[in-house]
């Protein structure tokens, strides 16, 4: 069945199904805490996806002794700056204070990382994972869903810089990746759409998912649904690099 995007038109039956079907959290659209939300484009999201995945996959070749450390610090570095506009401004529309900065300083100062110390060095990696982790926890505390949102894509911009880092300095990761599937997992539940099965006159039955943004879509099968309605979030990146971090 083909795709329709929703617009604010939709039809009122369908909105009065989909807004009694869900709690009130999940029915109303909600741009607290993420500005960006209105300008966002599906290309934006899928530059940031394109080197999220990218930064992972170096991460694991290097993992598995397929890449040297220099050259997979390298590769990840070119994959967050090939999206790093993006990036960076989904990071800057971050409501925590302390969670904003620590993000954006992995991103911009991860292209010095090979000029500092060794002492400095493993500081930077500790910061960096110290990051991830005050995600990892904003991720389950704050009530605005435009924050996980923007969260969402901050998680996994810091996430490979900081396995990487990790790995040159010494310090090893069973113990952190754990903490990026956790992250990630959290992103996908909070910010799953609503959704509900409609069937018109005809007997065709379709999926009609609402966005925490407002986004609506409606498809069949399921999925094709969700991911229309979820694709200008971090949603999707997030849903994407769980299979990869299950297999570090």
């Amino acid at each position: 069945m083909k795709r329709r995007l929703f617009n604010a038109a939709v039809a009122l039956t369908a909105a009065v199904a989909l807004t009694t079907s869900v709690s009130p959290a999940q029915a109303t659209p909600s741009t607290a805490g993420s500005p960006s939300v209105a300008t966002r484009t599906t290309t934006d999201i899928a530059t940031i996806l394109a080197a999220v995945k990218k930064a992972y996959d170096v991460y694991k070749s290097f993992a598995q002794g397929g890449t040297s450390g220099q050259d997979a610090t390298t590769l990840i570095l070119n994959a967050i700056q090939s999206a790093q506009t993006a990036i960076i401004s989904h990071i800057d529309a971050i409501a925590t204070a302390e969670a904003r900065a620590c993000a954006r300083s992995a991103v911009v100062d991860f292209p010095n990382f090979e000029a500092l110390t060794t002492d400095n060095r493993q500081a930077f990696a500790l910061a960096a994972t110290s990051c991830t982790t005050r995600i990892e926890s904003l991720l389950g505390t704050v009530t605005d869903l435009g924050a996980v949102d923007q969260l969402g894509f901050s998680l996994n911009a810091v996430g490979p810089i900081a396995l990487i880092t990790r790995s040159r300095t010494g310090l090893t990761n069973p113990s952190f990746v754990p903490v990026l599937v956790s992250a990630n997992q959290t992103v996908v539940t909070r910010l799953a759409p609503a959704c509900h099965p409609h069937t018109d006159l005809e007997g065709a039955t379709e999926w009609i998912c609402l966005a925490y943004n407002g986004d609506r879509a409606a498809d069949s099968p399921l999925i094709n649904s969700q991911n229309a309605a979820m694709q200008r979030t971090s949603w999707p990146v997030a849903k994407s690099v769980l299979p990869q971090l299950a297999s570090l």
